[in-house]
Protein backbone atom coordinates (compact mmCIF):
# COMPACT_ATOMS: atom_id res chain seq x y z
CA UNK A 1 0.00 0.00 0.00
CA UNK A 2 1.28 3.29 -0.88
CA UNK A 3 2.44 5.52 2.11
CA UNK A 4 -0.06 8.49 1.18
CA UNK A 5 -2.94 6.06 0.46
CA UNK A 6 -1.79 4.80 4.50
CA UNK A 7 -2.06 7.96 5.68
CA UNK A 8 -5.48 8.86 3.99
CA UNK A 9 -6.90 5.96 5.58
CA UNK A 10 -5.55 6.87 9.11
CA UNK A 11 -6.86 10.39 9.00
CA UNK A 12 -9.84 8.97 7.65
CA UNK A 13 -9.63 6.27 10.63
CA UNK A 14 -9.05 8.87 13.29
CA UNK A 15 -11.41 11.19 12.38
CA UNK A 16 -14.38 8.14 12.36
CA UNK A 17 -13.30 7.46 15.85
CA UNK A 18 -15.88 9.78 17.10
CA UNK A 19 -20.11 10.10 16.07
CA UNK A 20 -22.88 11.84 15.68
CA UNK A 21 -23.95 10.89 12.15
CA UNK A 22 -22.65 7.37 10.98
CA UNK A 23 -22.24 6.17 7.30
CA UNK A 24 -20.98 2.91 5.52
CA UNK A 25 -18.73 3.86 2.12
CA UNK A 26 -16.46 1.50 0.59
CA UNK A 27 -16.42 -1.16 3.62
CA UNK A 28 -15.20 2.04 5.64
CA UNK A 29 -17.48 3.47 8.69
CA UNK A 30 -17.53 6.94 8.66
CA UNK A 31 -18.54 9.25 11.84
CA UNK A 32 -18.94 13.12 12.24
CA UNK A 33 -19.15 15.09 15.58
CA UNK A 34 -21.74 17.83 15.87
CA UNK A 35 -20.93 20.96 17.36
CA UNK A 36 -22.63 24.09 18.37
CA UNK A 37 -21.72 27.14 16.09
CA UNK A 38 -19.39 29.53 17.41
CA UNK A 39 -18.17 26.55 19.78
CA UNK A 40 -15.74 28.64 21.82
CA UNK A 41 -13.12 25.59 22.68
CA UNK A 42 -13.14 24.42 18.65
CA UNK A 43 -12.66 27.95 18.01
CA UNK A 44 -9.75 28.60 20.34
CA UNK A 45 -7.97 25.52 18.47
CA UNK A 46 -8.62 26.86 14.86
CA UNK A 47 -7.15 29.84 16.58
CA UNK A 48 -3.72 27.63 17.74
CA UNK A 49 -3.97 25.74 14.49
CA UNK A 50 -3.57 29.61 12.63
CA UNK A 51 -1.14 30.28 14.97
CA UNK A 52 1.48 28.28 14.46
CA UNK A 53 0.63 27.32 10.82
CA UNK A 54 4.16 28.89 9.91
CA UNK A 55 5.38 25.85 10.89
CA UNK A 56 3.09 23.69 8.82
CA UNK A 57 4.35 26.21 5.75
CA UNK A 58 7.50 25.76 6.45
CA UNK A 59 7.93 22.12 6.69
CA UNK A 60 5.52 21.56 3.34
CA UNK A 61 8.59 24.11 1.74
CA UNK A 62 10.99 21.82 2.72
CA UNK A 63 9.10 18.16 2.52
CA UNK A 64 6.47 18.88 0.57
CA UNK A 65 7.98 16.68 -2.84
CA UNK A 66 8.97 13.53 -0.44
CA UNK A 67 5.53 11.84 -0.88
CA UNK A 68 6.89 8.60 0.04
CA UNK A 69 7.91 9.67 3.35
CA UNK A 70 5.63 12.97 4.66
CA UNK A 71 1.81 13.85 4.30
CA UNK A 72 0.51 16.92 4.97
CA UNK A 73 -2.87 17.73 5.68
CA UNK A 74 -5.49 20.63 6.11
CA UNK A 75 -8.68 20.16 7.77
CA UNK A 76 -10.92 23.70 6.54
CA UNK A 77 -15.12 24.16 6.57
CA UNK A 78 -16.73 23.36 3.32
CA UNK A 79 -20.23 24.84 2.63
CA UNK A 80 -22.85 23.91 0.32
CA UNK A 81 -26.56 25.49 0.49
CA UNK A 82 -25.62 26.77 4.03
CA UNK A 83 -24.58 23.38 5.22
CA UNK A 84 -21.24 23.07 6.69
CA UNK A 85 -18.73 20.42 6.87
CA UNK A 86 -15.29 20.81 8.23
CA UNK A 87 -13.50 18.43 6.34
CA UNK A 88 -9.43 17.19 5.45
CA UNK A 89 -8.09 17.68 2.34
CA UNK A 90 -4.43 16.61 1.85
CA UNK A 91 -2.06 19.28 0.50
CA UNK A 92 0.99 19.45 -2.00
CA UNK A 93 2.13 23.07 -2.22
CA UNK A 94 1.56 26.54 -0.93
CA UNK A 95 0.78 29.27 -4.29
CA UNK A 96 -0.66 32.11 -3.72
CA UNK A 97 -1.60 31.97 -0.52
CA UNK A 98 -3.52 28.97 -1.13
CA UNK A 99 -2.40 25.10 -0.46
CA UNK A 100 -3.22 22.97 -3.77
CA UNK A 101 -4.17 19.52 -3.00
CA UNK A 102 -6.66 16.60 -3.32
CA UNK A 103 -9.79 16.22 -0.81
CA UNK A 104 -9.49 13.14 1.41
CA UNK A 105 -12.58 13.26 3.65
CA UNK A 106 -15.82 11.98 3.31
CA UNK A 107 -18.74 13.86 2.81
CA UNK A 108 -22.38 13.40 4.69
CA UNK A 109 -24.54 15.94 3.68
CA UNK A 110 -22.37 18.41 0.76
CA UNK A 111 -22.70 16.82 -2.20
CA UNK A 112 -20.61 18.81 -4.19
CA UNK A 113 -17.19 17.40 -3.48
CA UNK A 114 -15.71 13.60 -3.31
CA UNK A 115 -12.60 12.27 -2.47
CA UNK A 116 -9.69 13.10 -4.85
CA UNK A 117 -11.35 16.02 -6.40
CA UNK A 118 -8.81 18.66 -6.55
CA UNK A 119 -8.79 21.67 -3.76
CA UNK A 120 -7.69 25.01 -3.36
CA UNK A 121 -7.71 26.24 0.15
CA UNK A 122 -6.75 29.45 1.52
CA UNK A 123 -4.08 29.52 4.38
CA UNK A 124 -6.29 32.22 6.49
CA UNK A 125 -9.32 29.13 6.00
CA UNK A 126 -7.42 26.44 7.38
CA UNK A 127 -8.96 25.54 10.90
CA UNK A 128 -6.81 22.84 11.74
CA UNK A 129 -3.39 20.70 10.02
CA UNK A 130 -1.30 17.73 10.51
CA UNK A 131 2.31 16.40 9.54
CA UNK A 132 2.71 13.11 9.43
CA UNK A 133 6.74 11.62 8.77
CA UNK A 134 4.81 8.35 7.01
CA UNK A 135 8.34 6.38 8.27
CA UNK A 136 8.85 6.99 11.61
CA UNK A 137 4.42 7.28 12.27
CA UNK A 138 4.92 10.94 14.31
CA UNK A 139 1.88 13.90 13.49
CA UNK A 140 2.76 17.53 14.00
CA UNK A 141 -0.37 20.00 14.48
CA UNK A 142 -3.75 17.87 14.94
CA UNK A 143 -4.83 20.85 17.55
CA UNK A 144 -8.59 19.37 17.55
CA UNK A 145 -7.93 15.60 17.98
CA UNK A 146 -8.46 15.25 21.67
CA UNK A 147 -11.28 17.79 21.89
CA UNK A 148 -13.41 16.36 19.23
CA UNK A 149 -12.67 12.66 20.58
CA UNK A 150 -13.84 14.09 24.05
CA UNK A 151 -17.33 14.44 22.22
CA UNK A 152 -17.57 10.82 21.43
Amino acid sequence: MKPSLLFTILILWSISSFAQQTKIENNTEYHSVDLAKGDAKFLALKDSAQKHLSQFIDSLAKHGADRNNYAFSVKTDFVEKGVHEHMWSQVFLLKNGSFEGIFIDSPFDIKNIKPGDKVSIKKDAVEDWIIENIRTGQQTGYFSDKYLHSKD
